[in-house]
């Protein structure tokens, strides 16, 4: 915490300045250069603090700049999560599809159920683009899923 930092920094200036007000009224040699020696002491303990102040401080600003993106991103996945809506596409499964009022030139697509649940938006794209057996195969390159649709992606309202 800065301000704990900051405040041993000060402590440790103020202790400089009553040795130096000390040293003033000295006149022995040996006296003078025991207690310039503690006031350099005290001077790179003070340093120390600031900088581990400094330190720390800096280390706070990273944490609530990561903080903040984090929340910019958190924002515009809800923003942009409001254009989708469940649908199922056959054989049991679900996906994600643009509401009618989001679509403008978008292509019909899906988007994976369990990566849209995690916060990220992943297509379902067609594998070998040919049907087997019950269904169009399909894959989300986020997590692995294998849907097999009975259709491809269409507009239906």
């Amino acid at each position: 915490m800065p301000a704990a930092e900051l405040a041993a920094a000060v402590t440790g200036i103020r202790s400089a300045l009553d040795i130096a007000k000390a040293m003033i009224g000295l006149r022995d040699a040996e006296a003078f250069r025991a207690k310039s020696i503690e006031l350099q002491t005290v001077i790179l303990e003070s340093l120390d603090k600031a900088i581990e102040a400094r330190e720390s401080y800096a280390a706070q600003l990273d944490q609530i700049r990561a903080l903040e993106a984090e929340v910019a991103r958190l924002k515009a996945w809800d923003a942009e999560k409001q254009n989708y809506e469940l649908k199922p596409c056959g054989n049991g499964a679900v996906a994600y599809m643009l509401k009618p009022a989001a679509r403008g030139s978008e292509p019909p697509h899906w988007l994976c159920p369990n990566c849209f649940a995690g916060g990220k938006k992943s297509f379902l794209n067609p594998v070998q683009g040919v049907p087997k057996g019950m269904g169009w195969p399909y894959q989300c390159k986020g997590c692995g899923a294998q849907p097999s649709c009975d259709h491809k992606p269409h507009w239906v309202d």
